[in-house]
Parts: C-alpha cells; structure tokens; sequence
C-alpha cells in the first residue's frame, strides 16, 4: 500500500512538472509546439518596424506606437485598454512623454 502511495504522487508531481514545462515552452516559442499556429509574419506597410510575434500583454511592449500597432494589426491581444480604447495606458500611452 505504501508502494501505490508514494508511486500516486511520484505520478502526480511528474504530470505537474510536465504540464508546467509544457506552459513554459508554449509561452517562450508558441510557433514550434505541434498544433501551434504562427502569428502573421509580416507587419502592416508604415509601421516602423513592428511585426506580431506572439507577444500580448502591455508587459512586453516597448513602447505606445507598438502597444497601439499590437492592438490594430495582432490577433488575441490582451492590451488592458482605457477609456478612449489606448492601450497600455499605465504602462505605456498615458505615461508622460509617451510616443
């Protein structure tokens, strides 16, 4: 009985270990997973040098010109938005100064 036990959560910690690797992977390389479908490769004619690779939180913006070229052109964004729809506006556009 102690065997099934310890081979239960030895079972256990290994599904979680690989559902958090598998997370990790999804998140640093969406494209290369099976099943995974790749953001558009190319960005919209004029728009500096933006393309969308993926990224979708505020958090990995660089800028308001990227974060409001995100929200435009790249698909299942989750730009926190404000009132008159700019995104970022804590991070990025309403910040002073902000391109």
């Amino acid at each position: 009985m102690k065997r099934v036990a310890i081979l239960t959560v030895a079972a256990l910690l290994a599904w979680q270990g690989y559902g958090q690797l598998h997370a990790y992977m999804a998140a640093s390389a969406p494209a290369t997973l099976p099943g995974a479908v790749a953001p558009p490769p190319a960005a919209v004619a004029g728009s500096g040098d933006f393309r969308c690779d993926g990224r979708t939180h505020c958090a990995q913006m660089t800028s308001c010109a990227e974060a409001r070229f995100f929200k435009k052109n790249c698909p299942d964004v989750d730009l926190e938005l404000d009132k008159d729809g700019d995104p970022c506006p804590r991070r990025w556009c309403n910040a002073p100064n902000s391109p």
